[in-house]
């Protein structure tokens, strides 16, 4: 048996991608040979610093890599035509617009954290076309040719050690190329792509949110919730509730941590203008963030350092770039609240890597977190997650011990286990064509265990 995992770009660092590498690992304890085709090469070292060597190692075992410039039409029949993959998984279908004819619901596995790239596509949004489909990169695609241009093993330590690539660059041959027209016709191309994608695929989603904004758009009722995996196990087994604050930090002073990538879809500047706010009120916190960046994002990150400068905050705001998993269980160790900046993020395994650490959720009201986030930690405005921080920052010690408990323990369910075997029974009902009736499986671990034992039972 051999899969393609299809994701554009594993260097962000984010949720997103360590919820890839955990799927990959997953496929490979079922002794499933995987290929990776991605459209920018791994950097195996920057991946170790974010998730650890344990769970970034699980690249050395794929086959191949398919470098591709771009998802196009013949890049994915290439793609597909050479290598005859039973399976194709598709870990960032929220983004990436990856189909063929040949590809459908018993063969493709599409996990859509939200329809972002209907929406991008629709609008033609600039930085969507440009950051994530490499649209820049495109050549005309009406008469090409393919050519492997590197199929080599890597000792760089910052690239994939051991793997051989296969680069796939499309060219445009001795006809004149339409940069327009041809941007055009790319744009109208993955928008029909991704529509078949969704409709056609075994589709998965992370929350009741998600769904939701899926069928608001397209016509299925068979789509499949089942949360992402978090690492509550490790960061549970390295952090206690009972600890004492840092002592850098007061007694008085209770230290709020936000963890997200550092872009403008994560809205960071609601962690600072709430630095504002708690300093109004003479609240005594300390706002750490921490984050991965790219490059694309420099200026974002030092439009974040001026709005710091210019709020008067900088006494009270750190951003933390690129940190460890040892450094962020640092910092989750020293913080008793984790503050969310974005409303209606589509689950958030920030928010739940938190809460295994015992600290405390302050959310917004919109989202999939409202799902598993008790209803007295949502806000609906800067003001009332202001209110919420004062009413926390007040908790005795006691208390607050007894909170922390009880939201570690709401964490406890998303655990990469219970994902692990939730994902492989779904990839085991495809290769042996089993039945059974999607469900949600939000608030049940077992509804797709037990539904495949019983298929297997009766035959």
């Amino acid at each position: 048996m051999r899969a393609n995992f299809v994701y554009s770009n594993l260097n962000p660092c984010g949720g997103g991608e360590r919820f890839t590498l955990v799927t990959m690992k997953a496929l490979y304890e079922m002794g499933v040979e995987m290929d990776l085709t991605t459209l920018e090469q791994p950097n195996l070292s920057k991946l170790e610093n974010a998730f650890g060597k344990d769970l970034a190692s699980i690249l050395k075992k794929i086959r191949k890599i398919n470098l591709l410039d771009t998802f196009d039409e013949q890049s994915i029949h290439r793609n597909l035509h050479l290598n005859n993959y039973d399976l194709v998984i598709n870990t960032h279908g929220d983004i990436d617009p990856y189909f063929h004819p040949s590809l459908n619901a018993k063969n493709t596995i599409v996990y859509c954290h939200y329809p972002s790239a209907k929406l991008f596509l629709e609008s033609k949004d600039t930085e969507y076309l440009t950051y994530h489909l490499k649209i820049d990169r495109l050549h005309s695609y009406t008469n090409p040719s393919f050519e492997v241009t590197s199929q080599v093993a890597y000792k760089n330590p910052n690239q994939m050690m051991s793997q051989m690539v296969e680069s796939m660059v499309t060219r445009s041959g001795n006809h004149i190329y339409d940069s327009e027209n041809s941007k055009k016709e790319y744009v109208d191309w993955a928008k029909t792509t991704y529509d078949r994608m969704i409709t056609d695929s075994f589709l998965i989603t992370n929350s009741n949110y998600s769904k939701a904004a899926i069928q608001k758009e397209y016509d299925r009722n068979d789509i499949l919730v089942l949360s992402p995996p978090v690492d509550v196990d490790t960061i549970i087994s390295k952090v206690r509730i009972d600890q004492d604050l840092d002592s850098s930090a007061s007694s008085n002073e209770i230290c709020i941590l936000v963890v997200c990538r550092i872009e403008p879809t994560k809205r960071i500047e609601n962690a600072i203008y709430l630095a504002r706010l708690l300093k109004e009120r003479k609240i005594s916190a300390k706002i750490t963030i921490a984050g991965s960046l790219e490059s694309h994002y420099q200026n974002y990150y030092n439009d974040m350092i001026k709005l710091i400068a210019e709020l008067d905050v900088s006494e009270i705001v750190e951003l933390h770039i690129d940190v460890s998993f040892e450094e962020l269980v640092k910092l989750m160790k020293k913080s008793k609240i984790f503050f969310h900046p974005r409303e209606g993020e589509h689950f958030g395994m920030s928010i739940v890597e938190a809460m295994s650490a015992g600290l405390i959720p302050v959310v917004p009201a919109e989202g999939g977190q409202t799902e598993f986030v008790p209803m007295e930690y949502q806000y609906k405005s800067l003001e009332d997650a202001t209110k919420i921080i004062s009413l926390l920052a007040n908790m005795s010690k006691e208390n607050m011990s007894k909170e922390s408990n009880r939201i570690r323990n709401i964490s406890r369910k998303f655990s990469e286990t219970n994902y692990k075997r939730q994902f492989q029974l779904i990839v085991s009902r495809l290769l042996y064509n089993l039945e059974f009736n999607h469900q949600n499986v939000f608030d049940s671990n077992w509804k797709i265990r037990d539904s495949i034992s019983a298929e297997l039972a009766r035959r």
